[in-house]
């Protein structure tokens, strides 16, 4: 029998493993004294390390109340410090408890970005104040762009902060009166008016929305009036609460047919709701994968639980400056219509196209009913396209049903 690996290669892959070990259980006694106070101690009740000595260098501090009485721990492995440099994306499990309600439940801890972004964004921040990489963040914060809105403005306004990140891309005023209006790290949200925040909360949505908007997305598209999206729950300095939902979404690969295509319809359900929804907000997902969804277990629903990269677009907007600069200078009769066509464009091409990578991969994983998901998913664009956009000319609807069905070619497959 022929070897694939020669022996000596071998010998030495396995003494390479071996002082691979050997080193792991080196820095382990070296540093047992500090992974034993590690495990011991909770150091989510530690000021340092959920870096609240950096606000309003931060993301809130709504619930630090409960980090530092004690109310959240992380679970199990958690704990060793040790493992972080593992954790690139700084997202933690831990359990939180009501000392009146006696149970805990399990939340997901975010830092919203790895420890080189943020080394990054404070030097980022002392350097537009101080000139200099390192200086006193508290000390500086009032001296950058994050102050420059101080409580003489009364609005925040697209021209202010237009571009700082996706969310806010094409931003719309409504969609920023929305943004400050449920702002939750503020003991007096529900008003518009950025003049009524202190001048740390302003700051700290203003640094929020440009170096990672993910909990303003939460906060203005609540999971409690129907959105796909994790519920927040709170932050405090640079430790963001969100809750757990389920197993992500790459854990399904092996799932029951039906199971799959249950999830790739919810998949497809997610991206009508976000492009045609009573609020008439277009939500586009700019970064599409398996680790951005996550499934209950009980209900088995498919929720968004990475919203970092959301486009928003106000299509109130967007039907007022197509009747302005488009209807009007060319008499078009029906602004519907091409309303209609430009959503398709948007549409398809945002959220829903991004999609189909990751429903085709979910529902046809290594499955030989190649001819009735062949069915299934041509009844589905079909369906999909005529209800979304009634209004369409028939001609245009027969365009886009055939561009969608020849988007989800599939590979050959044995039946």
């Amino acid at each position: 029998m022929w070897r694939l690996v020669p022996p000596k290669l071998g010998r030495l892959s396995r003494s390479l493993k071996l002082a691979a070990l050997g080193s792991l259980l080196v820095l382990m006694v070296l540093h047992s004294p500090s992974l034993l106070a590690s495990w011991q101690r909770n150091e989510l009740a530690d000021r340092r390390f959920l870096q609240l000595n950096k606000c309003p260098a931060c993301f809130g501090t709504s619930w630090c109340r409960r980090f530092l009485n004690g109310q959240v721990v992380f679970e199990a492995w958690g704990r060793l410090r040790l493992l972080d440099f593992l954790n690139v994306k700084n997202v933690y499990f831990a359990q939180y408890g009501e000392p009146r309600e006696g149970g805990r439940r399990r939340v997901v801890l975010k830092r919203l970005g790895s420890q080189r972004e943020l080394a990054q964004l404070d030097q980022s921040i002392c350097k537009r104040a101080t000139g200099r990489p390192r200086c006193d963040l508290l000390q500086a914060m009032p001296r950058t762009e994050f102050a420059r809105l101080n409580g003489d403005v009364r609005l925040l306004t697209p021209e202010a902060v237009e571009g700082w990140s996706d969310l806010v891309h094409c931003p719309s005023q409504r969609l920023l009166d929305r943004l400050v209006r449920r702002y939750a790290e503020t003991k007096d949200s529900g008003s518009f008016l950025l003049r009524n925040l202190k001048d740390s909360e302003r700051m700290q949505l203003l640094l929020t929305l440009a170096f990672n908007p993910e909990p303003l997305v939460l906060q203005s598209f609540p999971s409690d009036e129907g959105w796909p999206f994790a519920k927040y729950l709170g932050a405090c300095g640079r430790m963001v609460a969100v809750n757990y939902v389920g197993e992500e979404l790459w854990s399904y690969f092996n799932a029951p047919w039906e199971k799959r295509v249950d999830l790739a319809w919810q998949l497809m359900e997610i991206a009508e709701q976000l492009t045609n929804n009573d609020f008439e907000f277009a939500l586009y997902l700019l970064d599409v994968s398996f680790d951005n969804f996550a499934v209950g277990p009980r209900d088995g629903k498919v929720i968004i639980v990475d919203a970092e990269n959301v486009l928003v677009a106000d299509k109130r907007l967007i039907r007022q400056s197509c009747y302005n600069h488009l209807f009007v200078a060319s008499s078009v009769p029906s602004p519907q219509v091409a309303v209609s066509q430009i959503n398709l464009k948007t549409g398809m091409c945002g959220t829903k196209a991004n999609l189909m990578t990751v429903i085709r991969r979910l529902a046809y994983h290594f499955q030989k009913k190649f001819f009735v998901l062949v069915q299934l998913w041509t009844t589905i664009t079909t369906l999909f396209v005529r209800t979304s956009y009634p209004d369409m000319p028939p001609g245009v609807a027969l365009l886009e049903d055939f561009f969608m069905i020849h988007q989800v070619k599939l590979p050959k497959m044995a039946v």
